[in-house]
């Protein structure tokens, strides 16, 4: 899927996106620690029924399970030299729990390099860290590509310059702080301004991801839609994560991520959907919202 075809899919109807992978992994019995995308190639049919659970509920769009699947991270999760076969196994599982279903979308995360001041790595490290990954996933037949979760917009340019030299339309989202003077990724980089650059270098949606429960994430993307010219992307926790007894658990509601849901396409945004605690029974209840607000 090319980006005027997206363009065009999401101008006719919003899109629900899925919600959390790693919280669903590790409920069956992903090991604390492990990094999820081990799964891909030792219980292929955990993720898959993770997939599946997503298309039952409704997601248009399904994430693979290679958000640290770069060259760089899969280096520190002992399998370096595996990024490609890492990461054609997440497609080709995606898309067998999709059944022609839903959209399959190559997941992206940050490579684990920092830029200066924090770190010593430079723009074209970054770049390189995602070079492979993109094409593994495009090869391997991912309709499009989405970049999530970046904290400094340096480091979601050079993933987003790598992976449009797929030809794929390329969601990109950074992560953003409600703070007193606006929303800031934890490198300082503003809302709008950012979302702008990355719609200016050919990202075919932007948008924000993580961090915040839905109730500030429909703020970030009512300001968003009120200034950025391209499709905007929301995908929100399932509130804050609390540690119990049982294992972490998120504070949001079903009923109100669902509510909210419904209130950022009201606000503009064309792709919804979650990010950390959230499960299809959150996907289920967006899907029925949407379904109503649309008639």
């Amino acid at each position: 899927m090319n980006p005027a075809e997206l363009g065009a899919l999401v101008e006719k109807r919003a899109l629900l996106l899925d919600g959390g992978m790693g919280s669903l992994l590790i409920a069956a019995g992903l090991e604390p620690g492990r990094d999820p995308v081990w799964w891909n190639l030792e219980h292929p049919e955990r993720v898959e029924a993770a997939h599946r659970g997503y298309v039952e509920a409704g997601s248009d769009i399904v994430h693979t399970n290679t958000f640290g699947a770069n060259s760089v991270k899969l280096r520190s999760a002992g399998l370096g030299g595996r990024c490609r076969e890492v990461n054609t196994r997440a497609v080709e599982i995606a898309r067998r729990a999709s059944g022609g279903m839903a959209l399959v979308a190559g997941d992206i995360g940050p490579s684990g390099l920092t830029l200066p001041p924090v770190g010593g790595a430079s723009v074209d490290e970054l770049h390189d860290a995602f070079v492979e990954q993109t094409e593994a996933l495009a090869e391997a037949g991912a309709d499009l590509l989405s970049i999530e979760t970046m904290f400094d917009l340096r480091e979601a340019l050079a993933a987003l310059a790598a992976a449009r030299a797929s030809g794929l339309a390329v969601l990109a989202s950074l992560t953003f702080e409600s703070r007193k003077r606006g929303f800031f990724t934890i490198m300082g980089d503003a809302l709008v301004p950012s979302l702008a650059a990355l719609a200016d270098a050919g990202a075919a949606a932007v948008g924000c991801n993580c961090s915040v429960a839905s109730p500030v994430m429909r703020a970030m993307v009512e300001e968003a839609c009120a200034s950025v010219r391209a499709p905007v992307v929301a995908q929100p926790n399932a509130g804050q994560p609390r540690v119990t007894a049982q294992g972490v658990v998120y504070d949001a509601s079903v009923e109100e991520f669902a509510r909210d849901a419904a209130a950022m396409v009201a606000a503009g945004a064309r792709l919804v959907g979650g990010c950390c605690g959230t499960d299809p029974s959150f996907i289920r209840a967006a899907r029925a919202a949407l379904d109503a607000a649309a008639g």
